[in-house]
């Protein structure tokens, strides 16, 4: 019996929440109405308020539409082989049009505020912060006050269908798929109810973290401090998604090596004057003193390794290359069924899957389960 594997979007969401409110305008919506309160003092310890936050994200917006309108980009805003691709799908995207503030989809968000970084020559590092604030703010808006979390009360009809997949792989950070079937779903882009490790201190980033006295959730806000990936690439999010396997292969690695070798490692770090290396000097004393800590991986391995049918369903082919990619690799994958939305979709879908894809209308697909 061919086994069948299930790849959920956010139109899951969109459809059984019988209104807007997951859609991107909407989210982006809630994010503006936020912005206007006092909500965020605390999680910027006042370093940023609420007038702040409105000029930042005016700002984007005029910086976008600036490119949409003429194309035109200096050559030291494109660090990367990633940027440039980027900067064309978006072009490709929007025609050339100029876009408000809620018509510019989520994830652009970080690739403008990317080229602006490129652009003053700020650090790595000085990017990550700026990207952690935005990614709060858009986690905060798309979590809409917990409501998200309800969504499954609605999804009964639906339960059956979802039973007969082996694995279930989700891009959305809620857990309705995982109350409603009561099984492991893989939340390949983290989850709302699962921290990032920087606030885990059974982890090896929480651990050093608590050594400094730098971990601290908001519980009220909680949600914001989980493990979800958001960024303006595939490339971007496929490496965030590794970053913590790399680790753990890192360690693993390292605890085979002699006791002289990571002695020298070590002390070679130790003493090196590049703040990455002093930082894996530290790692590699708290693996010492505590073997047992480790980095939570993302399902990566478990999605590529699936065999047999795939069906995808919820899911745009104009974001998140990285898992068309891992499907493009996978020889196992026998048979592709995506479930579309409009022609548009059929078309791209066929261009980012380079395999056959059996084609279904969502829609009629929808009206089956209720039927």
């Amino acid at each position: 019996m061919i086994e069948r594997n299930l790849l959920i979007g956010n139109g899951i969401n969109i459809e059984f929440s019988g209104n807007d409110d997951y859609k991107n305008y909407k989210i982006i919506e809630r994010l503006t109405q936020n912005i206007c309160t006092n909500k965020y003092y605390d999680v910027f310890q006042g370093t940023l308020n609420q007038d702040d936050l409105k000029k930042m994200i005016i700002l984007l917006n005029e910086e976008f539409n600036k490119i949409a309108e003429t194309g035109k980009i200096s050559s030291t805003w494109l660090k990367t082989k990633s940027d440039c691709q980027t900067l064309m799908e978006i072009l490709a995207r929007y025609h050339g049009e100029s876009q408000n503030i809620l018509s510019i989809g989520m994830e652009d968000y970080f690739f403008i505020m990317r080229l602006l970084n490129n652009s003053v020559g700020n650090t790595d590092d000085t990017m990550e912060t700026l990207f952690q604030g935005l990614r709060y703010l858009f986690l905060d808006a798309i979590y809409n006050n917990g409501e998200i979390e309800t969504l499954y009360e609605k999804m009964n009809c639906y339960k059956k269908e979802l039973l007969k997949y082996k694995n279930i792989f989700t891009i959305n950070y809620d857990a309705n798929i995982d109350k409603l079937t009561n099984k492991r779903i893989f939340h390949l882009h983290g989850s709302f109810n699962v921290l990032d490790d920087t606030y885990r201190p059974e982890t090896i980033i929480g651990y050093l973290a608590l050594q400094n006295h730098s971990l601290k959730v908001i519980p009220k806000l909680k949600h914001i401090y989980c493990n979800g990936i958001m960024g303006y690439s595939g490339e971007y999010k496929m490496e965030r998604m590794e970053r913590y396997s790399s680790g753990n292969m890192a360690i693993n690695k390292l605890m085979h090596l002699s006791d002289q070798e990571r002695e020298q490692y070590y002390t070679q770090l130790k003493s090196s004057t590049k703040e990455s290396d002093i930082y894996v000097a530290k790692v590699i004393k708290a693996c010492l003193a505590h073997p047992e800590l480790k980095y939570n991986e993302y399902p990566i391995k478990q999605f590529e390794n699936i065999n047999g049918e795939l069906h995808i369903i919820g899911m745009s082919p104009n974001n998140d290359s990285h898992i068309f990619k891992m499907i493009n690799e996978n020889p196992h994958i026998s048979n592709i069924v995506y479930f579309s939305a409009n022609d548009d979709d059929t078309k791209n879908i066929q261009k980012v899957i380079n395999k056959t894809v059996q084609i279904r209308n969502i829609f009629k697909y929808w009206k089956s389960l209720i039927a």
